[in-house]
């Protein structure tokens, strides 16, 4: 028995030895490598003077890779050529061909585009220095690129400094040193010579170094800048017991701040023209207009009600409806449109434009005997939909959109009742045509909280041009207690001037809720808020006209000024928050 247990332990241990040996596997890896590559050395020496050849070899500690470095690398100031930007093994080879200028400082500014070939941990903002002359120049401007709307710091933005001081040295010339914005909107213009600067902040489209008009985002700052760097002497701690005083150098200016805008476009013309159905035109422009559009048919008699006009608020998207069914049957339409126009010197003519306009029916798809004896043709519908939801907001106006004009209705087809109990109780009510939109009505009327109610509408109720009727209409909607909601009571203080005050929803679409426009210090009431957390955010509206208004270079022109007071206001239900803002002093 005892020879049988010790033959089973033997073979057991054998098998368990063969499964080990058969089943190896691979060796756990050990920890993830988080260290950036270190550049062991730079010929030329980093920082060098007298600098020739104009190649240049960094070495590592390890293999790197180069990430996005078209978009990251930057040479300052810019050469006549793109320098290429090569991989050799653990290093890096940049050749810059011979135009380096003499007597001038460089700086290769790699920003993050160099990572580790593992991980790709990033080296960081890694910057080459060398002069061509006998010293290196060290001066330094520093700031932020931010959205001149959002305030949100803007990345790979081009920020340019130009000795020359000329007005139309953006447009023009090359800078004499360029940087780009960071993560956070930091620049840093380093290694300047000693002088006076005029700055600028481009979003450039195509790399050229130059400002190419609309289309292009553009900040400039309004005053010259002269660099300067100031030593001083600060005691250091460099252990519990004992300290040292160093020496540092403060650099100046070093928090400029340029927000950028995309101009207006101020050219006008006509982008495009189309027929999309035969009873309808549409015209658009690159601009908003301030003209009157004309139209004239050529071959057809037509008068002012032979045609509906309608537009957005800029009047830069037009839309003729045609009423007159002698001219909307027509294939093809020859209009003559007169509008101002920009012409090749840049002012405002009158011009005329004569278009040919053409529609024709799709083809209907093909249907056998039997498809085509059991179809029926499809009663034309005049269709409209409204912002009604199920539960309607106290202070938001029912609206009601058409999909083609309003020719008539019947107010007493329309029937708006509430609730009481099982009562139905008829509210009073007005319908009227937006003053600014031609297919926009409203249905106005008092909204109680805590309410039941039920809108019906009958059918052919709304008629449209084309003598198409509407059909039948119903939907029952509620109101919520007054008491959900809270308020707003807001201190505003030091207006200088006219000022748009909006409450913002405190997310990431930043969705506005609600906008006042004041003229002097005043509590501002924002009421009907649902329980959220929301911010506020300031334009000053100099031209008064109750909008954001963009900026012009060429009129040296900034855009208007925007405060966000990111502090966070929560609303609670029945509850009133007072906060207060105080707004900077203009200068």
């Amino acid at each position: 028995m005892k020879a049988l247990t010790f033959k089973l332990l033997i073979g057991l241990f054998i098998s368990a030895l063969i499964y080990s040996c058969a089943n190896i596997g691979y060796p756990e890896g050990g920890p993830k490598d988080e260290e950036s590559p270190v550049v062991k050395l730079t010929n030329p020496p980093n920082f060098s003077t007298k600098f020739k050849g104009g190649k240049v070899n960094i070495y590592f500690n390890e293999f790197v890779q180069l990430k996005d470095i078209t978009e990251k690398f930057i040479v300052s100031p810019p050469l006549d050529k793109k320098p290429s930007v090569n991989l050799r093994g653990e290093s890096i080879y940049v050749d810059m061909g011979d135009s380096l200028k003499p007597n001038t400082t460089y700086t290769l500014d790699f920003a993050d585009g160099i990572a580790d070939n593992n991980e790709g941990n990033p080296l960081g903002n890694f910057k080459y220095v060398f002069s061509t002359g006998d010293a290196l120049d060290s001066l330094n401007i520093q700031g932020h690129a931010l959205d001149a709307f959002s305030s949100l710091p803007l990345e790979k933005v081009q920020v340019f400094a130009y000795s020359n001081h000329q007005d139309s040295v953006p447009l023009t010339i090359v800078p004499d040193y360029v940087a780009l914005t960071d993560s956070a909107g930091h620049f840093s213009l380093s290694n300047l010579k000693a002088g006076t600067y005029k700055l600028f902040a481009l979003i450039d489209g195509n790399r050229d170094y130059k400002y190419n008009g609309p289309g292009e985002i553009i900040g400039f700052f309004d005053t010259l800048l002269t660099p300067t760097a100031e030593l001083f002497q600060k005691m250091d701690s460099i252990s519990p017991d004992s300290s040292a005083l160093r020496t540092y150098t403060a650099f100046s200016p070093a928090d400029i701040h340029i927000n950028l805008f995309e101009e207006a476009n101020p050219l006008l013309y006509l982008t495009d023209f189309k027929r999309p159905r035969r009873e309808k035109l549409e015209f658009n422009f690159s601009y908003k207009r301030n003209d009157d559009l004309k139209i004239k048919f050529l071959e057809v008699e037509s008068n002012n009600k032979s045609f509906l006009e309608e537009s957005n608020v800029t009047k830069d998207s037009l839309s003729y409806w045609i009423a007159d069914s002698n001219i909307y049957k027509l294939d093809t339409l020859t209009a003559v449109l007169n509008y101002f126009k920009t012409d090749t010197t840049n002012q405002l003519v009158n011009y005329t434009d004569t278009l040919k306009l053409n529609f024709k029916n799709p083809k209907k798809a093909k249907q056998t005997k039997k498809q085509a004896r059991n179809s029926k043709p499809k009663k034309p519908i005049y269709n409209f939909k409204s912002n009604i939801k199920s539960t309607q907001e106290l202070n938001k106006i029912i609206k009601f959109e058409f999909n083609e004009p309003l020719a008539h209705y019947m107010l007493d087809s329309i029937h708006l009742v509430k609730i009481v109990d099982t009562l139905e109780v008829a509210v009073p009510f007005t319908f009227e045509k937006d003053t600014a939109l031609l297919r926009s009505y409203h249905l106005n009327m008092k909204l109680e909280s805590e309410t039941q109610y039920k809108l019906d509408i009958d059918s052919a109720t709304f008629e449209n041009i084309y003598g198409i009727k509407s059909n039948v209409f119903s939907q029952k909607f509620k109101t919520k207690e007054r008491e959900y909601y809270g308020k707003i009571l807001l201190t505003v203080n030091h207006v200088e001037g006219p000022v748009i005050i909006q409450l913002i929803e405190n997310n990431k679409s930043e969705n506005l809720i609600q906008s006042i426009k004041i003229n002097s210090d005043q509590i501002v009431t924002f009421d009907y808020l649902e329980p959220k957390t929301y911010i506020i955010k300031v334009i000053e509206d100099w031209n008064g006209n109750g909008k954001w208004d963009t900026g012009n270079y060429k009129l040296k022109r900034q855009p208007e000024t925007v405060h966000y007071f990111r502090k966070e206001i929560k609303v609670r239900s029945n509850w009133d928050v007072e906060e207060n803002i105080v707004l900077s002093p203009k200068h």
